[in-house]
């Protein structure tokens, strides 16, 4: 059995909020090929759900999403920043302002897609897309980092890269310079990236 592809998005943070990437991972949920997996809204417990869903799945690539107001665009971010810095509170209200991730981590860890190919195919699929070297210093860069650590210290090799979303138009609304990406042009990024991952990693005969 070929080894799927694991997709993760967070569960929003609080009762009423709407995250896309959870929406998205609802959609894709019992897809052939891949496992879609919602992560808890919480430093450290997020990447032990990672690490704990690549133990399970034992997945050929990971796509990890989470949903940004900065852009746009699907961001593709670059580097994962051994570091926690951010004023926001998870959702059990924890802040951290200043915090390293992984005490026997290096400073940074790159995304181990083929880069170049992914914007390519993005923007070939119609989907707004733009490269980011600063994942944030909330729960997205805390996830990649986290799981890039996970796949290293265990060295495994899975390709793995994280992306931020766009807001959503109705959730854009207000936010100055912002006009957010429709769900199924998110999903159709979504669906892009695992074909494309599919295809790179199939056996050549």
């Amino acid at each position: 059995m070929t080894a799927p592809i694991l997709l993760t998005g967070f569960l929003p943070i609080g009762e009423d909020a709407v995250d896309s990437s959870a929406l998205l991972m609802d959609r894709l949920a019992g897809e052939p090929g891949v496992v879609a997996a919602l992560l808890p809204p919480l430093y450290d417990a997020c990447g032990d759900a990672f690490a704990a869903l690549l133990d399970e799945h034992q997945p050929a690539a990971a796509l990890c999403f989470a949903v940004s107001a900065d852009s746009d665009s699907v961001q593709i971010e670059r580097l994962a920043w051994n570091r926690d810095e951010s004023e926001r509170a998870d959702a059990a209200g924890t802040v951290r302002t200043d915090q390293t991730i992984a005490d026997d981590g290096p400073t940074a860890y790159g995304s181990t897609l083929p880069l170049p190919r992914v914007m390519r195919e993005l923007a070939m699929a119609g989907v707004p897309v733009t490269f980011s070297d600063f994942a944030g210093g909330f729960l997205g860069n805390h996830l990649f980092y986290r799981a890039r650590h996970a796949i290293e210290s265990a060295d495994l090799d899975v390709p793995m890269g994280f992306f931020h979303l766009p807001l959503l138009p109705e959730q854009a609304t207000g936010v100055p310079g912002r006009l957010g990406m429709g769900l199924e042009r998110q999903e159709l990024a979504v669906r892009t990236l695992a074909v494309m991952l599919r295809d790179a990693l199939a056996p050549r005969t």
